[in-house]
């Protein structure tokens, strides 16, 4: 159990730095263009040297082996979040603002963040490649299906946004160097070992700059909505545990704890930003996501006990 107490300290320590993102946004210390800025440098430059430098490692039959099992997972889970997002949102009785992103935020999670976050923090670099390939098809999943469900309209995603993104290019990039004959040149690995590990506190700064435009007052009002906690639920506890039947078969401890932990990451930012743009329910989606940011340093561990508990 000390592994599990281990990592409640870590992600305890993952809200304090958000909390310092938005003390520090909500103090106008950090200026409005931040949450922007932030997202630019993650996204474009740390977060790719991150999955580079994870990906220099020597390319083999079994590392063959766990990457068919992710993409198969990463697949499966696509497709019961998709399902329960779409059969919640038809059940419920929300209006046509909420509707899209109520559904959004059950189906996209922070994996592009958060995700790389937790498995960096408990399974290492090789968490953090495997992350990369478990995410392969949720990078294309949120250029093309969170665009429909937010806006509900006939979006054009082009080929250049599904592919030239930089998540799928530093992947690409990553399994070339994994399957080049030689190791990355120490000042190279350096480089780019140093500006990855600045990922995790830059996300988490990033997370709680964007949660610092809810105001408290109707924080507190929307807590008292039930489809918030429905919401929550089905993204942190329901959702992961389709993947739990995974924890029987023959797939090593890394893999299913990668796909499951990423999976139970909370509601994505990404939902209120395609909220502002497509005429969504910004607040409302903003109250999902930092509810389920808050009780996943309970759900996430919760999880992770279960693994080894199983394993």
């Amino acid at each position: 159990m000390s592994a599990v107490f281990g990592l409640v300290q870590e992600m305890l320590v993952l809200l304090v730095i958000a909390l310092v993102g938005y003390s520090m946004r909500r103090k106008n210390i950090l200026p409005k263009e931040t949450n922007f800025v932030l997202t630019q440098v993650i996204l474009y430059i740390t977060l790719p040297c991150l999955i580079i430098y994870s990906m220099d490692i020597e390319f083999s039959i079994g590392l063959l082996k766990d990457i068919t099992w992710l993409l198969g997972l990463s697949i499966f889970a696509l497709a019961c979040t998709t399902l329960i997002g779409y059969v919640m949102r038809k059940k419920a009785k929300l209006e046509i603002e909420r509707e899209g992103v109520y559904e959004a935020t059950i189906i996209f999670g922070n994996q592009g963040f958060m995700g790389y976050a937790i498995a960096f923090l408990i399974f290492g670099e090789i968490g953090v490649l495997y992350t990369a390939f478990f995410m392969i098809f949720f990078l294309f999943y949120v250029w093309t299906y969170v665009i429909y469900v937010v806006a509900r309209v006939g979006q054009k995603v082009t080929w250049k946004q599904l592919i030239l993104n930089p998540g799928v290019l530093a992947t690409s990039i990553g399994f070339i160097v994994m399957l080049l004959p030689f190791r990355l040149p120490l000042l190279i690995s350096g480089v780019l070992s140093d500006i990855g590990t600045m990922t995790l506190p830059l996300s988490m700064i990033l997370i709680g700059s964007l949660l610092a435009a809810i105001r408290f007052n109707e924080f507190k009002q929307l807590m008292k909505n039930k489809y918030i906690w429905y919401a929550s639920a089905a993204k942190l506890i329901l959702i992961p545990l389709t993947l739990v039947p995974f924890l029987w078969l023959p797939v090593s401890t890394i893999v299913i704890g990668v796909a499951l932990l990423v999976t139970a990451t909370p509601s994505a930012p990404t939902v209120p930003m395609f909220a502002q743009k497509y005429g969504g329910d910004v607040t409302f989606s903003s109250v999902i996501v930092a509810t389920t940011t808050i009780l996943c340093v309970i759900t996430v561990p919760i999880l992770y006990a279960m693994i080894l508990l199983v394993r």
